[in-house]
């Protein structure tokens, strides 16, 4: 007989295996995803939480227009009932072929059934002014998307760029730590020797651990920028990533004229601001109706379970018919009044945007040209910060300079180039800013990636 031992040691051998790899799978860190500025835009198209909600509207935007479009058909209802009396109903006879006397024309207990079509005939354009404002509800959601997409893509560029900048910080915040360990190194060098006081030595260490602290949050600002970004783009938020370096976004040519003209005709939350006021005004068209009757006709079968033979049990009918609603205690006034409220509601907030929309167009238009301006006076400041920490260093080992000279100059360079890198990337986010206020920050996207079909 085989001793089962041998089989319970290679079965917990296999189960340490599968332990083990996944343990040292699951300790792997993800690999980095490396995305430029498209591929990040494309992202967001497919997965960004805020148009999947859109989209969503859409979809219930188009099955109004379906529920609307209903009321031009035929309405089919049916019902199966039975009916128990105490009593069944009677006829009474005065005289007749049969004498008189009294004659039951039901039973007690029956069932009986009903089927009839209903067809609108006219309601005064209840129905067809209902189905225009589906249809104009459905243009503003579709255009309402495109909105969404608009401002998601406004997010990824600006957190697509606030990431990089973040980057570029912490490169500076590095450089800066190193030219202060560098001096704190010569400090020391120079105590030793007996050419400096130890008063040297400590100042160069404060400001070394305040450069490290910066160091710190940069580093930290970086990991809270990449987050928003992942986010945006609808990735884990964990997820590593390594951008490429957009330096070359297309800078709008429009003058400002040029630009508020362009916004005006295709900014999607403007055409869809027009087209709720159409929509409204439907609205008050089918609240009207409310006032006048509905003609309709109406045809069917009726079946009532009999056993009298003088008696039918099932009939065909059809009526040609009005309803109207007389008196509501003065609703549909007031549905009238809200509705046409609501149309002088919607009217101001389209002008308020229009305003809105000339103020986001000249906002971004003159930061464009600010940043290109900061970009230029900090580029050639960072080249003379350079020159005049490398003459100060010069200095102090010669001792002519002072090590405050020196930790002055270091700062000022960092100061500088924080500057520099923050106009950098604060003029591709004005550029993306400005596309963004006249509708056409879409065309960052191409076309084949199919951001232009929700």
């Amino acid at each position: 007989m085989i001793s089962p031992r041998p089989w319970r040691l290679a079965l917990w051998g296999l189960l340490a295996l599968s332990w083990l790899g996944h343990s040292q799978a699951a300790a792997e860190p993800p690999a980095s995803r490396h995305l430029d500025l498209k591929e990040a835009l494309a992202l967001a198209w497919k997965a960004n939480p805020s148009l999947q909600v859109a989209r969503l509207q859409e979809l219930i935007a188009g099955e109004e227009v379906v529920r609307a479009r209903s009321g031009f058909l035929p309405q089919v209802k049916a019902d199966l009932s039975q009916t128990i009396y105490d009593d069944p109903s009677k006829a009474t006879l005065s005289a007749g072929p049969l004498g008189k006397g009294t004659f039951p024309f039901t039973n007690r207990n029956f069932w009986g059934s009903r089927v009839a079509v209903d067809q609108t005939i006219f309601d005064f354009w209840l129905t067809p002014s209902k189905y225009q404002a589906a249809v104009l509800g459905k243009k503003a959601s579709l255009l309402d998307t495109l909105q969404t997409r608009d401002n998601v893509f406004l997010n990824v560029c600006q957190g697509y760029f606030k990431t990089l900048r973040s980057e570029k910080l912490v490169t500076v915040a590095e450089q800066e730590v190193k030219d202060l360990q560098d001096h704190l190194r010569i400090t020391k060098d120079q105590y030793e020797f007996g050419v400096n006081t130890f008063n040297d030595v400590l100042q160069a260490e404060v400001n070394l651990a305040d450069s490290e602290q910066r160091l710190i949050v940069a580093r930290t600002d970086v990991i809270d920028t990449r987050s928003g970004l992942n986010k945006v783009m609808g990735l884990p938020i964990a997820t590593p990533t390594v951008l490429k370096d957009e330096k070359d976004l297309v800078r709008p040519t429009w003058n400002l004229e040029a630009a508020t003209d362009l916004a005006l005709k295709k900014r999607s939350d403007l055409k869809a601001s027009k087209d709720r006021i159409e929509q409204q005004e439907k609205v008050v068209t089918q609240t009207r109706a409310q006032y006048y009757p509905r003609i309709y006709a109406q045809g069917g079968h009726i079946w009532q379970q009999n056993p009298q033979a003088f008696l039918h049990d099932s009939q065909y009918f059809a009526i040609f018919g009005m309803q109207w609603s007389l008196f509501s205690g003065l609703d549909t006034r007031a549905q009238v009044g809200q509705a046409r409220d609501r149309v002088s509601q919607l009217k101001v907030q389209h002008q308020d945007l229009s305003d809105q929309v000339r103020l986001d167009v000249q906002t971004s238009h003159l930061s464009v040209q600010d940043t290109a301006e900061r970009i230029r006076v900090t580029e050639k400041a960072v080249a003379q910060g350079e020159e005049n920490l490398r003459l100060n260093e010069e200095r102090y080992k010669e001792q002519v300079g002072t090590a405050t000279d020196v930790i002055d100059a270091v700062t000022l360079l960092t100061r500088t180039r924080v500057s520099y890198y923050t106009a950098l990337y604060d003029h591709q986010m004005a550029k993306a800013q400005l596309l963004w206020a006249v509708g056409a920050i879409n065309e960052l996207l191409p076309q084949e990636q199919g951001q232009h079909a929700p």
